[in-house]
């Protein structure tokens, strides 16, 4: 195993190792699928963590075997089949206090441990690798650069296609292969593309509509790169916009702006909300931004923090966070700008880098 990269891990595992002392914990079963990449940078379909104190074990099948070998001595590898399984490693080991994810655990995988292992306290160990991950290092941010990047190709990219008569759904095939194209391994989420009335769907799904002259088109999406998850908004105009639908769009690019003024390492996720909110709020239109200014992103694309009026975290240096306000005008228009950007002591680092002054097509 590379030694740069046993070393990153390693101090992973340490934290977690913090963790469990400080709780009480004798082993952690980590089950949660980001939260065991984080932790092993292991991809498969079909495994387990076990950390104790002094050694780490990575239980999986016949078919992963080979490739998680790679991963000694980090990570001691046990090999499970039907005739032995991952209850009859725990019980062998006989710990007394396991600590479980049980967030990421069915009644029915809970209920079968307990009964596998009468001996062991089971305790639920939920949140502790996502606090940990919460502070991205820097070849996380290396990679959230990259998948960002590769949005801003694909948003350069769509802009030369949008057309009257092209639909939303062409639009979001479009923008999807071309991130693809451009080396993403997957989607953030399901791209939104919604156009015309339709822009005033927060979260709507790309129809079989047609672009007309005069739409406010709005593109939510983003990819993977190596497991980490990239997000961009941008609202472009089709043709020829009124007065009203640009006076919309710059009241929201001036509140997203002073949001992004705003936010710096030691302010809470609930006024970096405020600073664009009240904007919107003294213009009349407050009761048209309905959800949040933005969250976290990394190996999920929603991730701590959170950052809406009832937030109750401090933004710190090295956390990711989007900025997005929004204003949605039921049966009118809607228009978002989203950035992604990593909070930093005195600002932000803001990865996005398409134009987000009004662009007309």
């Amino acid at each position: 195993m590379d030694h740069n990269l046993e070393k990153r891990l390693d101090g992973r595992i340490s934290r977690v190792r913090g963790r469990m002392k400080k709780d009480g914990i004798e082993a952690f079963l980590v089950r949660k699928n980001e939260n065991k990449y984080y932790l092993s940078l292991f991809r498969s379909t079909s495994f387990e963590l076990v950390i104790t104190e002094d050694r780490n074990y990575l239980v999986t099948d016949f078919r992963y075997t080979e490739a998680a070998s790679a991963l000694e001595p980090l990570y001691q590898v046990v090999r499970v089949d039907a005739s032995y399984t991952l209850h009859d490693f725990l019980r062998e080991k006989g710990f007394q206090v396991l600590g479980l994810e049980y967030k990421e655990s069915s009644v029915d995988f809970y209920n079968r441990l307990t009964e596998a292992v009468p001996d062991t306290e089971v305790r639920a160990f939920d949140g502790v690798v996502e606090d940990i991950r919460v502070i991205k290092d820097e070849a996380e941010q290396a990679d959230l650069r990259m998948a960002e990047h590769i949005g801003d190709q694909a948003f350069s990219y769509i802009l030369t296609q949008i057309r009257p008569g092209i639909s939303e759904k062409e639009i979001a095939l479009k923008l999807e292969l071309k991130m693809r194209e451009l080396g993403a391994s997957g989607l953030s989420f399901d791209t939104i593309c919604v156009s015309g009335v339709r822009s005033s769907l927060p979260h709507g799904g790309p129809s079989e509509k047609l672009i007309e002259k005069g739409d406010l088109v709005t593109m939510d999406f983003g990819c993977v790169y190596n497991g980490y998850c990239s997000d961009m908004t941008r609202t472009v105009g089709v043709g020829t916009l009124d007065s009203r639908q640009k006076e919309i769009y710059e009241l929201v690019l001036k509140a997203q702006m002073a949001a992004c003024d705003y936010i710096r390492a030691g302010v809470s996720a609930a006024d970096a909300d405020r600073a664009a909110r009240s904007i919107i709020e003294e213009a009349g239109y407050g009761a048209y931004f309905g959800h949040g200014l933005g969250h976290g992103t990394g190996l999920e694309i929603h991730e701590a923090p959170t950052a809406n009026p009832s937030s109750k975290e401090i933004l710190r240096s090295g956390m990711m966070v989007t900025v997005e306000p929004g204003i949605y005008l039921p049966g009118e228009f809607g228009v978002r700008i989203e950035d992604l950007s990593i909070v930093a002591d005195d600002g932000i680092i803001n990865i996005t880098e398409s134009e987000k002054q009004l662009i007309i097509v």
